[in-house]
Order: C-alpha cells, then structure tokens, then sequence
C-alpha cells in the first residue's frame, strides 16, 4: 500500500518549528503508525486504511497534560504525508515527506 514507509515531519510550536517522524505500516484495511514528535512524545496508534487516506481514535498520555482523547485523520499523496490530530486540548497539523 502507497501509506506505508517513514516520513520526516515539522511541527509549530511556540517554541519555533520541531522535527519528528511517523513511520507507517498497513496490511488490509488496518493502519499502524508510530509517531515521534514534539508536543505529542512517542506514540503507537491502530487506526483504518483507505486507499491513501487513513483514521485512528483513542487516548494517550502527555506529559503535564494527562490524558487527551484523539482522532486522526491523515493522507499520503506520493511522497507527502498529511495528519490533523484533533484532541480534546486542541488540534495539531503535521506534514512531513517519504524518507
């Protein structure tokens, strides 16, 4: 499937822009990804493929935050990858490319 691979991402933050990665792996309809990036830490997250596009839902912990519920939408279109994270303590947008 054209989803998986791993993908050097930016963040905003307020501290200035951060690098992560997201490396992600699909059989069927069933997404794993596993995310390293600043704000949201190193998380592993089991969502549903479509074709290029992808979902996943949960909780996770944060750091000084506690638990945050989230749902993520995401897209790869070629070597691009595009993912909202919307959480109950906001929204974070990643892009990030094929490395």
């Amino acid at each position: 499937m054209t989803l998986d691979g791993d993908y050097a991402i930016k963040l905003d933050t307020p501290l200035g822009s951060k690098d992560g990665t997201v490396s992600i792996q699909s059989e069927g309809s069933t997404v794993e990804a596993d995310v390293d990036a600043p704000l949201v830490g190193k998380k592993h997250v089991v969502g549903t493929a479509d074709g290029d596009t992808f979902t996943a839902e949960g909780t996770m912990k944060v750091k000084l935050v506690g638990k945050v519920d989230y749902t993520i939408d995401g897209e790869v279109d070629g070597d691009s990858l595009n993912m909202h994270i919307q959480t109950s303590k906001g929204d974070i947008d990643l892009e990030g490319t094929r490395i």
